[in-house]
């Protein structure tokens, strides 16, 4: 009932806010310039406002980006409520939107333009673990969709959708922009970067290219006490991108994308506590790695009496080096029963019977066979291609009381992961991946369609209705196979396996919005959203747990969106249930060394989002954002086939990596120095609280993370077409652990913010 007594509440508040609304002379236009501005976005696939789109949406500007000094995501992600991520290297960046996390097909569709881009499935099936981070430098903003978008988006967007919306050519005039930066990390390494953009037009008013280029070294800060190397996270990526704009006609516009980025992570970011200090660890290899995305999109928009059509075609390429140290495991089971048998039989027995137990002279053999393999490494070369291609309708009806949306969509995605166990030099830590100790191959194809539409109907001037509807069908071909056994942790060569996994269905959205008056409107919302299921391919896993099944959620929500003060202020705010079932779960192998997928409980997420931006007086803007999640599971994660072990959550445990709140501010104040010279100062504050690593607090390996601020500063002078700035990071040297981890064989590993980092900026248009 949680869902009906929000919308009550938020009935009730409209009200309130509808009498205070008469007061003000909400149409009237600052007269000082403190205003907020309208963003325009695109998020129902047709141009709205923010304020005027009755889901809850947060825009970030490229203003906005440039006075955070974004450049991915990391820099941005805290300033928008209840978005989270995990992970800070180039192969494990997990997005999630409120609380709605689990291993498997992505819970965040994330969208650069009209492409949305998905992480390979790897050994796990995860592949929400892996998210694209292209550099923001020349991006018109970011839309961030909280909620199911199933209708409009399909399958990846069951938590909501993020999407990266880059600035098109323009065939009207010349352009350009530069940006150089340098950065210094306290007690690691110096970085800088450097950026450039030129807009071209080819022939006037009708064809135009335009070119970014950029080039980024992150400064490291990680230091490996075991292998005396220093700095060993230090990350390199370049980049670019090159957009062709051809309008022949004023109703026809064609955009073709050709996106390049490759990153490289010199080692890992995780450090361990227990060395006696920060940012240290011990890893016995240095373990890079790498995406390297190439991605390729033409679109093309029509213009019609009647409605625009939009034909989207898009194709990537993404190959990703995932690495990690793979010692502790192989050393923890060094002396293991098990896998001493089958070492000196060559083989596992034969179903229904038992090698011969090791003799003492066998087992320190084999000891010395497993200590000859260490130190190891987890040597992992993964990657995907993905087709993408949708065509869709929109237009008004009925002197536009009508609004319609409609379209087809097609995927399809190979990837692959060869899974590796590599020799590493104990002297060095330098991998060789031709020295193999194991040897696993893992390939899925997958095939989505769909059918999709929304209408919205205002049968009164100040109401709106809508409805969507999607049909889906996806059909998923999961194949592998041991081409080198690991007698350590008990992987065979075997013949190649493959396991098919399909579904359909259909997801659906209700939403009616009411505008009190022109700056108030409030909005109630019942979507679905849902992920395919698929096939897991683990060495011994039991037949029962190849396939696992989709799983799905409601979303219930009710929000009020409004602005003040002669639009000085505007304030947003959303409540929501969630009901999840079928979930798709993490589970470990018996012997603990691989990871599958499996379908077992059901959760229910509450929560509340804030967020607004107040300009009291000309040039100071204050804004600020909150988010209370509530996740917990509400049955047992438990069917007949997993194995029930202390990590297995239980009804009324909390959802790891979720904190139960969240929030940011800030303050920017800018004021005229002389001519067109502006002075500016700025400060961000993030807060993130409590989370844990897994579900049952009683567990062993049950470890916390969060609880932990942070603040940024940035001072500078801008003029109409370039700036000049200083900023200093975490200004307190905050230790923040955004995780906290520990497993058989590993000891407490975390992954933290960046240590303080001071530098500079300019930047010059043209």
């Amino acid at each position: 009932m949680m869902q009906f007594r929000s919308l009550r509440v938020l009935a009730l508040g409209a009200s309130a806010l509808s009498s205070l609304a008469a007061g003000q002379a909400f149409a009237q236009q600052s007269s000082d310039g403190a205003t907020i501005e309208e963003v325009v976005v695109t998020a129902l696939k047709r141009s709205t406002t923010v304020q005027t789109t009755p889901i809850s949406v947060s825009a970030v500007t490229e203003k906005s980006l440039q006075a955070l000094g974004a450049s991915g995501i990391q820099d941005y992600f805290r300033t928008v409520p209840n978005l989270q991520v995990d992970g800070n290297s180039p192969t494990s960046r997990r997005l999630t939107l409120r609380g709605v996390r689990s291993a498997g097909e992505a819970t965040v569709g994330l969208y650069y333009d009209e492409t949305p881009l998905t992480g390979p499935a790897g050994t796990t099936a995860d592949a929400s673990s892996t998210s694209a981070d292209v550099n923001l430098f020349d991006a018109e903003r970011i839309e961030v969709l909280r909620g199911p978008q199933g209708t409009l988006y399909g399958s990846g967007s069951m938590g909501g959708t993020l999407r990266v919306i880059l600035n098109k050519p323009d065939s009207s005039r010349y352009a350009g922009a530069v940006e150089a930066q340098g950065t210094s990390v306290k007690g690691g390494s110096n970085g800088y970067s450097v950026k450039g953009m030129v807009n071209v037009p080819l022939i006037e008013n009708k064809l135009a290219a335009r070119l970014v280029l950029y080039k980024t070294e992150g400064g490291g800060y990680v230091d490996d006490v075991q292998l005396n190397k220093k700095n060993i996270n230090d990350q390199h990526a370049s980049g670019g991108r090159l957009m062709l704009g051809f309008t022949p006609t004023e109703t026809l516009t064609i955009n073709a994308t050709g996106l390049f980025q490759k990153t490289t992570l010199d080692g890992q970011n995780s450090w361990y506590p227990a060395l006696g200090g920060d940012y240290r660890t011990n890893a016995r290899v240095i373990a890079p790695t790498s995406d390297n995305l190439r991605l390729y999109n033409v679109t093309g928009k029509w213009e019609l009496n009647f409605a625009t059509i939009t034909a989207t075609s898009s194709y990537y390429k993404w190959t990703l080096l995932r690495n990690s140290d793979y010692s502790p495991t192989l050393s923890g089971s060094r002396a293991n029963a098990t896998s001493c048998r089958n070492w000196v039989a060559g083989g596992p027995a034969p179903t229904g019977s038992t090698n011969p137990a090791c003799t003492p002279a066998q087992l320190t053999a084999y000891t010395a066979y497993a200590d000859s393999r260490i130190p190891g490494a987890l040597y992992q070369p993964m990657g995907l291609t993905s087709w993408n291609h949708e065509l869709r309708a929109n237009g008004s009806l009925f002197d536009d009381k009508l609004d319609w949306t409609a379209g087809v969509y097609l995927e399809k995605r190979d990837d692959y992961i060869e899974s590796k166990v590599a020799k590493g030099d104990a002297a060095t830590g330098i991998i060789n991946p031709n020295d193999l100790t194991a040897w696993r191959h893992v390939g899925t194809q997958t095939k989505q369609t769909a059918f999709f539409g929304e209408v919205s109907y205002k049968p009164i001037e100040k109401l709106t209705l809508t409805g969507g509807l999607r049909r889906f069908k996806y059909d998923k071909t999961v194949s592998g196979q041991v081409l080198i056994s690991n007698f350590i942790t008990q992987s065979y060569v075997g013949p190649a396996a493959q396991v098919d996994a399909s579904a359909d269905g259909w997801v659906s959205k209700l939403n009616a919005s009411y505008q009190i008056t022109s700056d108030v409107m409030v909005y109630a919302v019942a979507a679905k959203g849902f992920r395919p299921g698929g096939a897991n391919n683990v060495p011994g896993l039991a037949s029962a747990l190849l396939a696992y099944q989709p799983d799905s959620l409601w979303n219930y929500e009710g929000g009020v969106k409004s602005q003040w003060f002669d639009r000085r202020l505007t304030l947003n705010a959303a409540a929501y249930q969630i009901d999840w079932s079928n979930l798709q779960i993490s589970a470990t192998s018996a012997n603990g060394a691989f990871s599958y997928l499996t379908n077992a409980g059901t959760a229910r997420i509450k929560g509340f989002e804030v967020e607004a931006t107040a300009r009291p007086i000309t040039g100071l803007t204050i804004s600020g954002t909150a988010a209370v999640v509530d996740a917990k599971l509400t049955e047992d994660q438990a069917n007949s086939s997993i194995l029930i072990t202390g990590s297995t959550g239980l009804r009324g445990d909390k959802f790891p990596y979720v904190p139960k709140f969240s929030g940011s501010a800030s303050v920017e104040y800018t004021w005229p120095l002389k001519g067109d010279l502006n002075g500016l100062v700025r400060a961000d504050y993030a807060y993130v609280g409590e989370s844990a690593s897994q579900f049952r607090p009683t567990y062993v390996y049950y470890e916390k993370q969060g609880d932990y601020g942070y603040a940024n500063i940035r001072a500078g002078v801008e003029g109409s077409d370039w700036g000049a700035y200083v900023f200093v990071n975490n200004v307190t040297d905050k230790v923040g652990l955004m995780s906290v981890t520990s497993a058989v064989n590993n000891p407490k590993q975390v992954v933290s913010i960046s240590p303080r980092t001071a530098g500079f900026q300019v930047r010059k248009r043209f």
